[in-house]
């Protein structure tokens, strides 16, 4: 079917064309040269004028008869015919396999999408969506396909999701697309193990090297408490010491600072996760096997610990050749793996190293998130192939952008409109290609559980802010609320001294800004986070600032003991980058509104151990984060304490909202930062 004649500025990679017919973005075209080649091309965007319609296209190329995709070296001639490309031609262009992984249907055309196996297994794969987009779902239909493939997977999931591969899909709704898509709903419940610390079938090697243990602990320890494990180490020789023999070995060495680390090491302890008999990698990586690591019930900083200890020893296994080659998933990557200026968490270093060597030694790697921008970019460059679903979020756009060849300004804007269920797949064929995910065989959702799996709701024990208001009271107060749910919102609770006295920072887990009760209202200070990426002089300049509300460059240098040269360097640097400003003689910090009593304030209540229900909202700001926070105000930390401070949902018919549980009123920052992650 002619669609129109090129007209206008012609190039070898692109022309345009007056659409004689209906066209829409992303539709393949097709052009032959005056050698008699079909070249295959793709609208790339649309513009609609009063009196006609231009397509600005994106030259994808023609197969040589060596069967390599080229370009032509001269531009079409102007009132060359646009016809619509027939999907043979599509198919055979884009290199899209009759067989491999079975992801869906391309968008508007009846090719089915099989994802190349051998490009998956020997490289790395992301899948990048906002919250809702259905990510969670694409992934499924992936471990479906390396199911039927009988490719080993491991699944660190954080949320439970992936139980439901072993009941088949009985949802109606998507049922009635099955005939579409060539789908009969299964269970793979004979392919799929679930660990959990729970079930006592997960377990981590209680023999830990140091520099592991360093990792594995919940605090920021000092040289001197590096020196007391050493010290533990050495006394305990080559025995098969437990934790708790490590506890008892520090007890007794001579120094006031193994108070904390023996506190530290008891937490460890506590968990039930380490063992001397533990979870092997040949126990969890078998041919045909799908296992499910399902820590949802484990705090935030154990999760990081059982990914961080897993993957260094199934790397190790891996490279040994003691295991098959296998595929890695790793689910809220964001939270394993966090972007250098988000901090630094335990698994952060092995998710690097694999992402940057894994592939050599058969371990390829999924890296699913709802935030591409809070991924380590070294992580997410390394993924060759990206499952694109809708994001909308400008930083995260940019991180996509920057990680993905091939990605034109056209498919920017489409990523931001793409719709539930449509996908961009980039790099796993020569070019990209928009698919409509198909159904999935087994059912979707974390709330579908595997036979063996106690259902019902479960209590999780954490330490939590007890509400001052019950769920009773804030029913009756919002009686419009058709629902109300608990929602636990992630805190830290910094504890340290302040010129020798006792000081307290609570900071919120996903903002990064410090948390305080004041008239009856939860308040945040602005601007803090940003300033917790900063180098640790530079934090001493904010915070010299932030003491003395404004300075001289001198008073500024005396105060952080610099060199003047220096520190009038490290403000132009701070003013560069809008965090301090100054009137020719006085510097000020700015963008930070902080209270100057901020230390004397907090709340009334105190963390208790609670069994929590609801939702527990995972922490996206790391510990060392929080540290560097607390120490703007000269706090010297000394614990860190995982908290979660109660929130109740209320569910009306058009919108949601979060009232706060100690002073009963909405909380419209802690609502947009949250809502999109409750379901």
């Amino acid at each position: 079917m002619m669609l129109g004649k090129i007209h206008g500025r012609v190039t070898t990679t692109g022309f345009s064309f007056e659409a004689e017919a209906k066209v829409k973005k992303l539709d393949y075209v097709a052009i032959k040269t005056p050698e008699g080649e079909w070249v295959t091309a793709y609208i790339d965007k649309i513009t609609r004028y009063a009196d006609r319609t231009i397509a600005n296209c994106h030259v994808i190329g023609y197969r040589n008869p060596r069967g390599f995709l080229v370009v032509p070296n001269v531009p079409f001639a102007p009132e060359t015919p646009v016809f619509s490309a027939s999907e043979e031609q599509i198919r055979n262009t884009l290199g899209i396999p009759e067989d491999g992984l079975y992801i869906g249907i391309m968008d508007g055309y009846d090719i089915k999408v099989n994802l190349p196996v051998k490009q998956l297994v020997t490289k790395h794969l992301s899948i990048l969506a906002k919250t809702g987009a259905g990510k969670s779902y694409m992934a499924g239909v992936l471990m479906e396909e390396f199911a039927e493939k009988k490719i080993p997977v491991v699944i660190m999931d954080p949320h439970g999701e992936y139980t439901s591969l072993g009941v088949a899909n009985d949802e109606e709704k998507e049922l009635k697309f099955a005939e579409k898509f060539g789908i009969e709903p299964k269970s793979y419940i004979d392919q799929i193990k679930r660990f959990t610390v729970e079930d006592g079938n997960l377990k981590l090697n209680t023999k830990l090297s140091a520099e592991e243990l360093f990792q594995c602990l919940p605090i920021k320890i000092s040289g001197t408490q590096k020196g007391l494990i050493y010290s533990a180490m050495r006394n305990l020789g080559g025995k098969d010491y437990s934790l708790t023999d490590m506890i008892n070995e520090i007890s007794t060495l001579p120094s006031q600072s193994k108070w904390n680390l023996i506190s530290a090491l008891e937490f460890l302890e506590k968990t039930r996760l380490f063992s001397k008999n533990p979870t092997s990698p040949t126990e969890l990586v078998k041919p045909g096997q799908i296992s499910i690591i399902d820590v949802k019930y484990a705090r935030p900083e154990i999760q990081q610990t059982i990914v961080f200890k897993l993957a260094q020893e199934l790397f190790a296994a891996r490279k040994k050749n003691e295991v098959p080659g296998f595929f890695l998933v790793l689910e809220e990557a964001h939270t394993f793996c966090p972007e250098r200026g988000f901090g630094e968490v335990s698994s952060s270093k092995i998710i690097r190293t694999i992402a940057s060597e894994g592939r050599k030694f058969g371990l390829s790697m999924c890296v699913i998130t709802q935030r591409p921008a809070r991924v380590d970019k070294n992580v997410l460059s390394q993924c060759n192939t990206q499952v694109i679903m809708k994001v909308t979020n400008p930083n995260d756009l940019k991180a996509i952008t920057d990680s993905a060849e091939g990605i034109t300004s056209g498919m920017r804007e489409e990523i931001r409109d793409l719709p539930v269920g449509s996908a961009l797949v980039v790099g796993a064929t020569e070019q990209p290609i928009l698919s409509e995910i198909r159904v999935r065989r087994s059912k979707h959702g974390g709330e579908a559980v595997l036979p063996t799996v106690k259902s019902g709701p479960m209590k999780v024990r954490n330490t939590a802010l007890p509400p001052r208001y019950s769920k009773e009271k804030i029913t009756e107060e919002f009686k419009d609320a058709e629902s109300v749910f608990q929602v636990n919102y992630p805190v830290w609770l910094l504890k340290g001294t302040v010129n020798g006295n006792n000081a307290e920072v609570y900071i919120d887990g996903l903002m990064g800004e410090v948390i305080y009760e004041s008239h009856g209202s939860l308040k945040r200070t602005n601007g803090l986070q940003s300033l917790a990426t900063l180098s640790s002089t530079e934090r001493k300049i904010i915070s010299s600032l932030l003491s003395m509300k404004y300075g001289t460059l001198e008073k500024v240098a005396t105060s952080t003991r610099l060199m003047s040269n220096d520190c009038h360097r490290l403000l132009k640097n701070l003013m560069g980058k809008g965090l301090v400003t100054s009137d020719g003689y006085n510097f000020r910090p700015v963008r930070v509104k902080i209270p100057g009593d901020l230390l004397k304030l907090g709340f009334k209540e105190s963390p208790e151990e609670l069994d929590l229900e609801g939702k527990i909202v995972n922490f996206s700001v790391p510990r060392d984060t929080a540290q560097k926070i607390a120490g703007l105000f000269g706090v010297q930390v000394e614990s860190a304490q995982m908290v979660y401070y109660p929130y109740w949902l209320l569910v009306y018919s058009n919108k949601k909202a979060l009232v706060d549980g100690l002073t009963k009123k909405v909380d419209v920052e802690a609502t947009k930062e949250v809502i999109g992650m409750i379901r």
